[in-house]
């Protein structure tokens, strides 16, 4: 339970910290990205996990012209199974459901930006830091006609210290500011960190539940696609 407060409480802490850079930037006109991401597993992690996608947002409060301050959000499932298992034991040996275990990385991060969205196509780069929590959780759905998830647990979950240095490309359309955003970033997720992968929860003969966590680094490549929008407009 202890790592889950922590994780939460990171969470609300960037989400603060994220939600008051449009506020401040209002003058100045915050850019918010959004994109698609497709991650790419670097060095030991490469050796358990293929690949990871999700999406990520966040917002960028100009300073100047070119540099601004960027806080990020990311999701990403890098696996997932499902099997179809008796409720219980006696009567209700009866009902299936089916259990569905889900492996993710949640990210949150704060940092510099050089080069901002605007009315011509721009590179940007920038470095941040944060971090990325590597969780594990099972749910239960299939017991009523909507088969909506009735129960759930975190098998696993750890946190890493994230360092974040990224870079792209603003392809500026319409009128509104608003630009395509092509990028790739790199991610180091701390020293050593815990986390599942398909498979790696298993049942002994007796039907007691082994789970054979991976200790490892866990760094990431990630390319992204999407759009930064600019709602009061590009600045020149």
């Amino acid at each position: 339970m202890s790592s889950l407060r922590v994780r939460a409480t990171r969470l609300v802490r960037l989400a603060l910290i994220t939600a008051s850079l449009p506020l401040a930037a209002e003058a100045q006109g915050a850019a918010f990205p959004v994109n698609l991401q497709v991650g790419i597993p670097q060095g030991e992690f490469a050796e358990n996990v293929n690949l990871a996608g999700g999406f990520g947002l966040g917002a960028i409060m100009p300073l100047n012209d070119w540099i601004g301050i960027r806080g990020q959000f990311d999701l990403q499932i890098y696996g997932a199974e499902s099997r179809r298992v008796p409720l219980g034991g006696g009567a209700l040996g009866l009902i299936n459901v089916d259990v569905t275990t889900t492996n993710a990385i949640i990210g949150g991060a704060l940092g510099m930006q050089l080069g901002l969205p605007g009315g011509s196509v721009r590179p940007y780069a920038g470095a941040m830091i944060g971090f990325s929590a590597f969780t594990t959780a099972s749910q239960v759905s299939g017991s009523n006609s909507n088969d909506e998830p009735f129960a759930s647990s975190t098998n696993s979950n750890d946190n890493a210290l994230a360092k974040i240095v990224y870079g792209g490309l603003y392809i500026p359309f319409g009128t509104s500011g608003s630009s395509f955003d092509l990028g790739v970033r790199h991610t180091w997720n701390g020293e050593t960190v815990r986390y599942l992968t398909p498979g790696d929860i298993t049942e002994d003969g007796s039907g007691n539940i082994v789970i054979t966590s991976n200790n490892t680094r866990a760094d990431l490549l990630t390319v992204t696609i999407g759009v930064t929008f600019r709602p009061r407009g590009a600045r020149k």
